[in-house]
């Protein structure tokens, strides 16, 4: 299958990206053998307009295309060393993917803190093709904290949670954006000083994305009005599938249920609407925790990393 290289898109391709990732998730059995498209919006809306690790995706992102512009391949990184190659399954041959890599290794890696260079490409344990042109290439593998979660939602759901004076509910308006984003920080940052945090604005970028719905986004507010854990999902009808792009509860209530409460609103609300598979991704124990007492299928990706000499 012949095809041509282009390292820079336009945005009518950023366009064309999603509908590909689309195209191939279904060809692959809606196993995320590459992004679902929630994470492709959410990489431009969240980890570039807001995070900047980035000025622009069209300059960082690579597509292999055949002569009618059909899109084989989507090469790009995610920040911080780290990047995602999506293949179509009819163009996946160790020279291909061979070839993706030599050019992420020209212009994807990252320095770390000491001044190494580095590229993490995340691997599932399944994809033997990938670790060995990884392999040849002098990437090493360390052993996964990738943890790829999903649930059948034409099973039966786990019954609704109410916690004790909490209230279950969608995102509220504009003027719920500060308490909303407040609870974001103290769910990730809550050791880090208050004077650190960066104010809410960002909340618009999120809710600029496509598959953004505010009743989707799911909150359980407190009886003092806090938003005291959010649940925010990008659903996906033309694949009928989701994917929960941010889960988290506020320091201040950890461990009274607060995230697997708005996590099974959420799971309801999306089989009434006609999905069928919801996707949860944790890179780190307390996610873990929470995703794997509701999911039912699970994968784990390791990550291959290449150290480059000085």
């Amino acid at each position: 299958m012949k095809s041509n290289m282009i390292p820079n898109i336009k945005e009518t391709d950023f366009w064309r990206i999603r509908n590909f990732l689309r195209e191939i998730f279904l060809l692959n059995g809606r196993v995320e053998s590459s992004w679902h498209v929630a994470r492709w919006d959410y990489w431009r809306w969240h980890y570039i307009k807001t995070c900047q690790v980035f000025k622009s995706y069209e300059k960082v992102t690579t597509t292999w295309q055949q002569e009618d512009e059909s899109i084989l391949a989507v090469l790009h990184p995610i920040g911080y060393g780290e990047v995602r190659l999506h293949i179509h399954p009819d163009f996946r041959t160790p020279e291909h993917e061979d070839e993706a890599f030599t050019f992420a290794e020209e212009h994807y890696s990252d320095v770390t803190d000491d001044g190494k260079r580095i590229l993490i490409v995340p691997v599932f344990e399944s994809d033997t093709l990938r670790q060995k042109v990884l392999a040849n290439r002098g990437f090493k593998k360390v052993p996964g904290w990738g943890h790829h979660y999903w649930y059948d939602l034409d099973s039966s759901l786990p019954s609704r949670v109410s916690p004790n004076g909490y209230e279950i509910r969608s995102m509220g308006m504009l003027d719920e954006h500060p308490a909303r984003c407040w609870s974001s920080w103290r769910a990730f940052h809550p050791d880090e000083p208050d004077e650190d945090y960066s104010g809410y604005s960002w909340y618009q970028n999120l809710q600029s994305a496509p598959l953004y719905r505010r009743d989707l986004d799911i909150v359980a507010v407190a009886p003092n009005n806090d938003i005291a854990a959010f649940c925010t999902i990008f659903y996906d009808d033309y694949t009928r599938s989701a994917v929960t792009v941010v889960v988290g509860t506020a320091a201040e209530y950890w461990r009274q249920g607060l995230g697997k409460a708005v996590m099974i609103e959420g799971m309801h609300r999306l089989k009434d609407m006609g999905c069928t598979r919801i996707f949860s991704t944790s890179h780190e124990e307390p996610a873990d925790a929470l995703y794997g007492s509701l999911m039912k299928e699970m994968k784990v990706s390791d990550s291959w990393v290449k150290v480059f000499k000085k």
